[in-house]
């Protein structure tokens, strides 16, 4: 049971990861609302920086401009927020199965 919620939760991140990573190329590419330096306008690029940002990790190698930085908030935000909420689910997960 742990194993299969740790696999989703796993899961759910990188598909929220994707999500912000298209989200970048969508405001880059198409509604130009900025742009991310050190970007080569590869997919695999705004994945890297998405997971960057999620996970506030932030090496600095990309730097947002414009209004793509308002995306970028929002995500280390969020990421930061279902990355503690996670945490705290597999506790009371590991709390109610380890109690029996």
């Amino acid at each position: 049971v742990l194993m299969v919620m740790m696999h989703g939760l796993l899961l759910a991140h990188v598909v929220e990861i994707w999500i912000f990573g298209f989200g970048y190329v969508v405001a880059q590419e198409w509604l130009e609302l900025g742009s991310i330096t050190g970007t080569t306008e590869g997919l695999f690029d705004y994945v890297y920086y998405s997971a960057m940002v999620y996970t506030t990790v932030g090496f600095g190698d990309q730097i947002p401009g414009g209004a793509i930085r308002m995306l970028t908030s929002t995500e280390a935000l969020a990421g930061f927020a279902l990355i503690t909420w996670s945490a705290s689910f597999t506790f009371l997960q590991i709390q109610r199965l380890w109690k029996d």
